[in-house]
């Protein structure tokens, strides 16, 4: 069922529209802050995972065994489902409001420019479902927070020096190109060496020390 409600002061046909479009001014930015939720959880799960599976690195021109990045950001099971909710939200929206144009004739068939008016036209099914789809993707989110990750690596997040800190193998020419796990490496004076590798490694142990290499041996 569609309606329309005039808007008070103004039949301005440009103004009207401005009006009609504005929700899809704020659509986007939320998207963007949703789909940034999504990379930040994303991101420190797939570092998670290795300190228990062995996976070569994801880079933007890989070489070697090295691996691609995923052209949506994400990975393609969450990429591609918030592509579609993103469509689907922007598609609502713009069936919920839109420009609706009032025109009146007289009885010769022309048109009464002065009782003619452009309005804001809505639609309640359009709005409705606008609404109950915006709560699920609301509560995906949430959901999807309360995944906790598994034990075993500090969780680094996009910080560069904590990255820094994981990448400093003793003795693995080439590393890069291989499948890489992270664990202890090498123990030294009580104080065990952590970092990326392509060789075996162990899991740290609770109350142990784990420090930097000394670059000066």
């Amino acid at each position: 069922m569609m309606s329309s409600g005039s808007f008070p002061g103004s039949s301005e046909l440009l103004y009207t529209n401005l009006v009609a479009n504005s929700p899809q001014l704020l659509l986007p930015f939320s998207l963007v802050a949703y789909n940034s939720l999504f990379t930040c959880m994303l991101l420190a799960n797939e570092w998670n995972q290795y300190a228990h599976n062995r996976k070569p690195l994801r880079v933007t021109s890989p070489s070697g065994l090295q691996r691609s990045t995923y052209r949506l950001q994400l990975p393609y099971r969450y990429g591609v489902p918030l592509e579609v909710i993103s469509d689907t939200l922007h598609w609502l929206v713009t069936q919920s409001l839109f420009l609706a144009r009032v025109a009146f004739f007289d009885d010769g068939g022309q048109e009464d420019n002065g009782a003619s008016y452009s309005t804001v036209g809505y639609s309640c099914i359009a709005i409705i479902n606008g609404i109950i789809l915006g709560a699920i993707v609301v509560l995906l989110g949430i959901m999807v927070g309360f995944r906790r990750y598994k034990p075993g690596i500090p969780l680094a997040g996009s910080c560069s020096a904590a990255i820094s800190a994981a990448c400093h193998p003793t003795e693995d020419d080439d590393a890069a190109d291989k499948p890489l796990i992270w664990g202890v490496v090498s123990t030294k004076d009580g104080v065990g060496h952590c970092c990326f590798t392509s060789f075996e490694v162990t899991a740290p142990v609770v109350g142990e020390l784990y420090g930097a290499l000394d670059r000066q041996h």
